[in-house]
């Protein structure tokens, strides 16, 4: 629990979606990892014209350190961002945590850009159809369930 004169770690980000945004995904990580959100406003989002253009800034704020005091939020923040870090201590769970959102964003990708197939069965036989599959293949593939 925050207590009056208590520090609070503000992490801000201009101009990025906060849904596709790589803070967003630390945010994520180092609150998995125990650092509690600052209460009672955690996210703030703002918008204002600045020279007649929208200017987007998103702001988190957190606490400076994980509730078991294990780790410091401004560490966790500093690694996160260091590669060489990242590489020599890969077992560390701030790595683990950034593996998994790593994999998880290239999963997510690859199904967003994935074609659905049509399942077509007869019999024991099944075919899969692409969505996008032209007249004539759609055609060829149904003809292979006759044979």
């Amino acid at each position: 629990m925050i207590q009056e004169g208590d520090q609070i770690c503000i992490i801000r980000e201009t101009g990025t979606d906060p849904v596709r945004s790589d803070t967003t995904a630390m945010v994520c990580a180092l609150v998995t990892l125990g650092v509690p959100f600052y209460e009672p406003q955690p996210y703030q989002e703002t918008r204002e014209i600045v020279d007649g253009q929208e200017k987007h800034t998103v702001t988190w704020c957190l606490q400076t350190k994980t509730e078991d005091g294990r780790f410091k939020t401004r560490e966790l923040i500093q690694w996160w961002r260091d590669d060489a870090w990242l590489a020599t201590n890969n077992e560390h769970p701030l790595a683990y945590a950034k593996a998994a959102i790593a994999n998880y964003q290239r999963l997510t990708a690859g199904v967003k850009t994935s074609v659905p197939l049509a399942m077509v069965r007869k019999g024991k036989r099944f075919a899969l159809i692409p969505f996008d599959a032209t007249p004539e293949r759609r055609l060829q593939l149904l003809n292979l369930l006759s044979q």
